[in-house]
């Protein structure tokens, strides 16, 4: 394991039984499934479904969690994704604003790939009005998976509520990858919450580099989420 993600762990080690400890500690889950894992506009799975799980211990604003995503790519052979975060929930100028330390592991790829880093992120929404929120997303890893090294990703979107159960979303991305792939992603999607804690939406995403093949083109597919 690097030595950020040395760090991390120890910081995970450290955090968790101290929350523990506190009355006002909270857990919680969730499980999603894919039916093609896209990922900031790409396929991670070649077009194949994803499953995902996660869970996180909060104590006050400060919360840590850890990943688990199913994968596929045969160039390198990774297989699924680990990730351990720590991260701060706060609330500025009536933005809610979420900032995330992650450390994100390819495992199963072949010899000699760089498959361990770290990434920085930064979420904030906003409600415009009753029924609209609108979301800003940015990401900076200083050396991130394989050939790619510094990469950045910055998405904006809207969130409207048709009825307090259905949502419409749009959603348009940049992706720097230094020495990799740079792209435009855009996402259009409906969701509809089952219950308060089971989700089901249906999302298009593609990519302005749809010539380079079908990880980047496009792609309709269907999530279920269920949080615990």
């Amino acid at each position: 394991m690097s030595a950020n993600g040395t760090l991390l762990s120890a910081a995970l080690l450290l955090v968790i039984p101290v929350a523990a400890q506190a009355e006002t500690v909270k857990y919680s889950a969730e499980i999603k499934a894919l039916s093609d894992g896209i990922y900031r506009g790409v396929s991670q799975t070649e077009g194949r479904p994803q499953y995902t799980a996660g869970a996180q211990a909060a104590y006050g604003k400060v919360f840590v969690g850890v990943l688990y995503k199913s994968m596929r790519d045969r160039t390198t052979g990774v297989d699924n994704q680990t990730q351990a975060m720590l991260g701060y929930r706060t609330k500025i100028l009536g933005n809610d604003v979420t900032a995330r330390a992650i450390f994100k592991q390819y495992n199963g790829t072949r010899i000699g790939i760089d498959n361990e880093f770290m990434e920085y992120e930064v979420n904030a929404a906003r409600k415009l009005n009753a029924r609209l929120t609108a979301k800003l997303n940015l990401a900076y890893s200083p050396d991130n998976y394989g050939k790619a090294k510094e990469a950045t990703y910055a998405e904006w979107g809207l969130d409207y509520k048709l009825t307090p159960k259905l949502t419409l979303q749009a959603a348009n991305g940049f992706r720097h990858n230094q020495y990799s792939t740079d792209y435009t992603s855009y996402l259009a999607g409906i969701s509809y919450a089952v219950t308060p804690k089971f989700n089901a939406s249906l999302t298009f995403t593609t990519t302005d580099k749809s010539e380079l093949g079908a990880r980047y083109g496009d792609s309709t597919f269907v999530t279920l989420s269920k949080k615990f």
